[in-house]
Order: structure tokens, then C-alpha cells, then sequence
């Protein structure tokens, strides 16, 4: 037969309520949680260190980059300032063209082709330079020469031109050119265009700075330092103007990167983005010359075979030491589990662990600590009934205790009879009214109000008039130091309040924030109805009350609904709120120190 208290009978009884298996996940756990800790901590450390090394270096590449492009479009721009300037381009836009071109015009072609092939020989990224007139319709081309626009292969520039040119001077676009008649595909360019003559008002023409886009990228590229992997140049409107893929160019760049808030985030600040499980830094930055924006982005392909790596040892290392904390557990646990299973042998058969009968010798205790706790329990089997009699005692003694709290209880009636005999004395002693029977009856209509119905909850207007009352006993106390204004909206007027609401904030309004003022002050009490909720507000222009003090306040009337005392105030009138009306209604509270303070209360409908 097995035996009862063996482990696998206590296992399969009790499962997870047993003690072996409780020590055993406590210890496992004890084991596991550093070894976890540490291996997520490390793996983080890591992760995080080198993921800003790599956004470090990736910022520092940008920002180099957009130094050096905003000091080549510097150049450009300078370039076509000067060349639509010159005097020699002025006179040849001007110029009447009735056929062959004479000697000073000739002189002038030729000077202007000087400038043009000038631009050809200081930057390697310039494709050709175009002077345009539009008065004779003929192009001059700083590679081929002069053409007449209709026979000109390059056009392609000709609708953005017509579409610009009434409402700016210079701009820049994308675009792709066929430079010859022959070709068939095209070839991707920047157009810088300037209108000319720039110093004369009436403008005949411009110079058009095309960019050779596959060059300007390689001089980019080249002193990137491979630390980019795509780069995208864009204008203040988002459109793409350069790019490594020529694909882009001239599509918006929320086409192209589906993060809508990159463009708000600040520059110099990388953002991290998914794509196709694949980890990529994201970065951009802004032109210190014009409104460009650089924007780049880096796969972290590197440091994620890194971090794979990193994750792997750390998943074996987890692993073996899973095992062996199985094993430690399993080997404590049983040690743990020995004296449990001693002590359940003695409670399940005590005459065993009893002294050996008299004359018998050889047999020597076992486990005093045991015997202990066996002697222990037998005992506590005698104090069971001591105990059950001393508890009946000491219900006797509560019942008691709760009789004489009833019969200590104030009767509110008798206090309200009592005050109509004062107030009628008052009146007999003074022959009529008086200041003191004035606050004696006004404190009677308080109490009356709190006693008279079952109904905790009033309509507003109810709740008004008894804060009237309230406030003749405090003018009575406090003359000429405060007076009160009240704006109700009608609509709300009929809308259900608990007892006793508005008292308590306009007596904080009187004692915490007029009283302590010098002079006399206001408490103006609105009430409106916002949002399909009645809206009261109690505002004074006392003392005020600090920030600190306000936050603290305003974070416990936001708490979730607990257990309130006895005591009236903006706790306990928020606590009522909430639990008759639900979470949207409630108090809360604004103050500015020697400006005053404004409680408002939001109520929903019954």
C-alpha cells in the first residue's frame, strides 16, 4: 500500500496548493530572476549603447553633407546672381534680333559663353547652364550653342517655367530632360531658374542652372563615408529633390517613409522605424541656407546580427542555467519538504511520536524540534473550547458596546425643537426680531433642510436657497466682508444635487479665502449647462491658494472613489458626486495666489 505522505500522493492530491510545489517555483524564481535580469539588462545596456553610436555617427554624416550641399547651392545661386546681372546678358536680352547676329552682338554671345563654360569648369555636378529669351524665343545653350526654342531638344523645363513665372523670380525643381532629339530615355536634373535682367524691373529672360542629379549624388555619396545608406533632398513643401533612386525624385516624402511625424519632430533627433522586420535609423536635418531638409536613413543590419548574436548566448546561458536552477531548486525543495512531511506524520498519527512506555529502553527521540511542535498541537486541541467561550464573552462585550453608542446618540429633532424654543424666547426677551433670532432661525432652516425627507438628492434651486440661509447667518458674523453674486441658468435649475453640496465650498470660499483678505471681498456662484452637464461654479477673489497645495488637491478629488469620514468638505461633497452620478462628475479646483480661487462642480442628469 502507498504510502499516504509520500511526496508523489501530496503532489497529486494538493498539486499546486502543495508546499513542494509552492518552494519549488519560489526557489525556482529566487534563481531565475536575477539570471533573467541580468541577461535583460545587458542585452539593453547593449542594445541602447549601440544604437546611439550608430545614430551618433549617422547625425554627424548628415549634418556634413548638408554643409557641404548648401555650400555648393550657395555657389550655384552666386553664379546665376552674377551672370543675370551682367551688363553683356542684359544688353543680348534687350538687343532687337532682326536676322544674323552682328559684330557686338556676336561680342556679347561670346562673352556670355565665356561666363557659361566657366560654371562648367569650377563644378564637376553642372550639367549645362541655359540663357532663355522669351522677347525672340531663342535659347543659349553654354554646351551647344544658340537655338531657336521650337527647335531646342531640352523643353521638358518650358511648363514649370510658364507656370512660375508670373508670381516669382527664382525657384528650383526636379525634372527629367531629353538633352538630344535621339534620346530616348531621359536624364534626371536640378533647374536652378533666375529671372534676368535681375537689377531692371521689366525681366525678358533667365538663366537656367541644370544640375546633372546622378553626379551631384556620387560627390555627395563619396563623402558620406558609408555611413547613409538612402538620402533624400527635399523642399520646404515635402517634394523630393534629389535622391539616390531616381525613382523618388519628385514624389513626396510621405510617399516614400510612412511616418507621419517625422517632419514635426525636431531635427538632430533620430526616430526608429520598421520596415519588413528590418530596423531602420531615420534622421533629418535642416538647410542652414535655405528651406531644404536632408533626410537620411540607415539600416541597422549590423547591429542587429550583433544583437542576434548577443541573444543567442544569452538564450543558451538562460537556458543552462534554467537547468541548473531546476535542479538546486528541486534538491532544496526535498530538503525543505522533509520536516513538513514529519510534522503531517505526527498530526495524521500522534500516538507514534508519543515518550516511549516506561521501563522500555534503546529507543532514543526523534527530532526534539518535533516533539515540540506535536506537544504544541495536542495543547491547542485543549484551548480550542477556551477560545470559543472567550470569543462568545467577548461578542457579548461588542453588543453591549454597540447599545450604549445607540442610546449616546443625539437626537437631530430635539435639537431643532430646542432651537424654535430659543429663537421664540429671543424674540419675546427683544420684543421682535434680532440679529440673534435672525441666525437662530436661518440655523434652523439648516438643520430642518438636513432632517426633512428621505430623498438625499434636491434640485439645485433647494440647494440654493438653503445656501442662502447659510450665508445671512455668516453676514451676520462677518458684515461688510464679502457679498455674493449668483447667475443660474434656468435649465439647470431643476437638475438633482445631493444635500449639502455647495455649503461646504462656500463656506471654504468665506473662511480660507475672504476672511484671511484684507478688506472685503466677492464669491460669484454661475451655473450653466456645458456639454449635456450642469456646470456650478463657486469663485472667490480671496488669498488664493498655492500650486502645490492645488495640484495635491486636485489629484486626490481625481482618485478613484474610496471610503470618505464623517467630516464635510471637497472630498467628501466629490465622493457623493461620484457615487450617485459616476466618474465624469465630480469637483475640481483652480487657484492663483492674491488672485483667488474657482471650485467647479459637473453634474450629470437625473
Amino acid at each position: 500500500m502507498r504510502d499516504p505522505l509520500s511526496l508523489w500522493v501530496i503532489v497529486k492530491n494538493y498539486r499546486f496548493r502543495s508546499v513542494f510545489i509552492k518552494n519549488f517555483f519560489i526557489i525556482l524564481a529566487l534563481i531565475l530572476l536575477p539570471i533573467t535580469g541580468l541577461s535583460v539588462g545587458i542585452y539593453n545596456l547593449y542594445s541602447k549603447t549601440v544604437t546611439e553610436e550608430i545614430s551618433s555617427a549617422h547625425l554627424n554624416a548628415l549634418s556634413r553633407i548638408r554643409d557641404m550641399v548648401d555650400m555648393m547651392i550657395r555657389e550655384v545661386d552666386d553664379f546665376t546672381v552674377r551672370l543675370a546681372s551682367d551688363d553683356n546678358l542684359k544688353s543680348l536680352l534687350e538687343r532687337e534680333v532682326t536676322g544674323l547676329p552682328d559684330y557686338d552682338m556676336n561680342l556679347s554671345i561670346r562673352k556670355i559663353y565665356d561666363e557659361l563654360h566657366t560654371s562648367n569648369s569650377i563644378q564637376s555636378f553642372v550639367d549645362s547652364v541655359y540663357v532663355y529669351s522669351e522677347k525672340y524665343q531663342y535659347v543659349l545653350n553654354s554646351q551647344h550653342g544658340r537655338w531657336p526654342l521650337d527647335e531646342f531638344s531640352d523643353i521638358g523645363w518650358l511648363d514649370v517655367y510658364k507656370e512660375k513665372r508670373p508670381t516669382a523670380n527664382d525657384w528650383i525643381f526636379p525634372r527629367q530632360a531629353r538633352l538630344r532629339s535621339s534620346d530616348t530615355g531621359g536624364q534626371e536634373l536640378l533647374t536652378f531658374v533666375r529671372t534676368a535682367p535681375l537689377l531692371s524691373s521689366k525681366k525678358t529672360g533667365s538663366v537656367l542652372f541644370n544640375i546633372d542629379t546622378a553626379r551631384f549624388m556620387d560627390l555627395i555619396n563619396n563623402a558620406n563615408n558609408h555611413y547613409i545608406d538612402q538620402l533624400y533632398i527635399i523642399d520646404g513643401s515635402g517634394t523630393v529633390l534629389a535622391s539616390d533612386d531616381f525613382r523618388w525624385i519628385n514624389h513626396r516624402i510621405s510617399d516614400i517613409i510612412p511616418d507621419k511625424t517625422l517632419m514635426a519632430r525636431n531635427p538632430n533627433e533620430p526616430a526608429f522605424l520598421y520596415d519588413e522586420g528590418s530596423k531602420q535609423s531615420i534622421s533629418h536635418v535642416n538647410s542652414l541656407y535655405n528651406n531644404w531638409k536632408f533626410i537620411s536613413v540607415v539600416p541597422l543590419k549590423l547591429y542587429e546580427d550583433k544583437a542576434r548574436y548577443i541573444r543567442n548566448y544569452l538564450f543558451v546561458s538562460s537556458l543552462f542555467s534554467i537547468l541548473v536552477a531546476l535542479i538546486l531548486s528541486l534538491v532544496i525543495s526535498w530538503k525543505l519538504f522533509m520536516p513538513i512531511k514529519q510534522i503531517m506524520a505526527v498530526v495524521s498519527r500522534p500516538g507514534e511520536w508519543q515518550d516511549p512506555p516506561a521501563g522500555v529502553t534503546g529507543r532514543k527521540p526523534r527530532l526534539d524540534e518535533i516533539k515540540y511542535i506535536t506537544s504544541n498541537i495536542l495543547h491547542s486541541f485543549g484551548e480550542k473550547k477556551e477560545l470559543e467561550n472567550e470569543l462568545r464573552s467577548r461578542l457579548a462585550l461588542l453588543d453591549q458596546a454597540y447599545q450604549v453608542a445607540l442610546q449616546s446618540q443625539i437626537n437631530p429633532h430635539f435639537l431643532y425643537n430646542t432651537l424654535e424654543t430659543i429663537n421664540w424666547q429671543a424674540l419675546r426677551l427683544s420684543g421682535g426680531e434680532n440679529p440673534v433670532s435672525e441666525m437662530i432661525a436661518a440655523l434652523s432652516q439648516l438643520l430642518r433642510y438636513s432632517l426633512e425627507g428621505e430623498e438625499n438628492l434636491v434640485p439645485i434651486r433647494v440647494e440654493i436657497e438653503h445656501c442662502k440661509s447659510y450665508i445671512e447667518i455668516q453676514r451676520i458674523r462677518y458684515p461688510h466682508k464679502f457679498e455674493v453674486e449668483w447667475h443660474i441658468d434656468e435649465r439647470i435649475k431643476a437638475w438633482k444635487i445631493p444635500r449639502i453640496s455647495l455649503q461646504p465650498l462656500i463656506e471654504n470660499a468665506i473662511y480660507h479665502g475672504i476672511k484671511p483678505k484684507q478688506g472685503a471681498g466677492k464669491i460669484v456662484v454661475t451655473g450653466t449647462l456645458e456639454d449635456e452637464m450642469a456646470v456650478l461654479r463657486i469663485a472667490d477673489d480671496g488669498v488664493g491658494v498655492d500650486r502645490e497645495r492645488v495640484a495635491s488637491m486636485n489629484a486626490a478629488l481625481s482618485a478613484r472613489i474610496s471610503l470618505a469620514g464623517t467630516h464635510i468638505g471637497m472630498q467628501n461633497v466629490n465622493q457623493r458626486l461620484k457615487l450617485t452620478f459616476g466618474e465624469r462628475s465630480g469637483l475640481s479646483m483652480t487657484s492663483e495666489p492674491g488672485v483667488g480661487t474657482e471650485v467647479v462642480i459637473r453634474i450629470a442628469a437625473i
